[in-house]
C-alpha cells in the first residue's frame, strides 16, 4: 500500500441473498425393501450424502440403504445438501410405518427452508499507480452461513480463487463465517466464486472511476504475468 499513488480506503459492498428456483421443489419418495433395506428415490443431487445420513438416522448400514436419484428437477446447488431432510425424514417415515411414503415441499416452504446463496458485507483497501496498476488490495469479509454449517466453511477458499484472478501486488483479507439467526445458506451457482468475481470487479472499477480511465485498459494492467501466477498460486 506504501508503493501506491491513490488509495480507496474503507469502501463498503454488500451483496443479498439469492434463491434457487428450480423447477421442482424438494421431493422424496421412500419404499421399504426386505431384510431391513430401505429404497429411497430423491430428487437429490449427492445421493451418497443422504445414503449415510439414513444409514444413521434409522440405525441400520449403509449397504442396506439403496438413495436412487431418477431427475433432479433443476437443482443449482440448492438439492445437493438441502434435499437430506426431506430425503431422511421420508425414510424414517416409511421405515417406522413400513410402507412407502412420499413427501414434498410447497413453495413457500422450500423458499423458508432453502435458504440460498451466502449474503455478504465487505470493507476493501486498494493503493494502485497513476497508470491503473494496483499495489495492495486487503479485504475484510462478513459471510452470513445462517443458523445451520451446510458448505459455509469452505466458501471462502473458492471466494479467494476467484478474487486471485488479478494481480493485487500485496493481497490480505480477513474473512469471518458468520452463523445466525437466518436459515442455513448452501451451495448455489458457483459458490464463492460468483462473490469473489463480483468484489474483484468492483474493485477494478472503482480504481477506473477514480483515475477516469477505461475499465478494460484497468483489468488489462493488472492481468497476471508467469511472475505473478508463481507467487499467487
Amino acid at each position: 500500500m506504501a508503493e501506491a499513488d491513490h488509495k480507496i480506503l474503507s469502501a463498503e459492498i454488500k451483496l443479498g441473498s439469492q434463491y434457487y428456483f428450480y423447477m421442482e421443489t424438494q421431493t422424496a419418495l421412500a419404499v421399504p425393501d426386505e431384510d431391513n433395506c430401505i429404497v429411497v428415490y430423491s430428487s437429490i443431487q449427492a445421493p451418497e450424502y443422504a445414503e449415510s445420513t439414513i444409514s444413521r438416522c434409522l440405525g441400520i448400514p449403509e449397504h442396506n440403504v439403496c438413495v436412487i436419484t431418477r431427475r433432479v428437477g433443476g437443482g443449482f446447488g440448492g438439492k445437493a445438501m438441502k434435499a437430506i431432510p426431506v430425503a431422511t425424514a421420508c425414510a424414517l417415515a416409511a421405515y417406522n410405518l413400513r410402507r412407502p411414503v412420499r413427501m414434498y415441499m410447497n413453495r413457500k416452504t422450500d423458499m423458508k427452508t432453502t435458504g440460498g446463496r451466502h449474503p455478504m458485507e465487505v470493507t476493501y483497501n486498494v493503493g494502485f499507480k497513476e497508470d491503473g496498476k494496483i499495489t495492495a488490495l486487503h479485504l475484510d469479509i462478513l459471510i452470513n452461513a445462517g443458523i445451520g454449517t451446510d458448505i459455509s466453511p469452505i466458501i471462502p477458499l473458492f471466494m479467494v480463487g476467484a478474487i486471485k484472478k488479478y494481480d493485487w501486488g500485496a493481497f490480505s483479507f480477513d474473512i469471518k463465517v458468520c452463523r445466525t439467526n437466518h436459515s442455513s445458506k448452501s451451495a448455489m451457482r458457483g459458490p464463492g466464486e460468483v462473490q469473489g468475481t463480483f468484489i474483484s470487479e468492483a474493485a477494478i472499477e472503482h480504481v477506473a472511476s477514480v483515475l477516469s480511465m477505461d475499465v478494460d485498459s484497468v483489468r488489462s494492467k493488472n492481468l497476471h504475468t508467469f511472475n505473478s501466477l508463481d507467487f499467487f498460486y
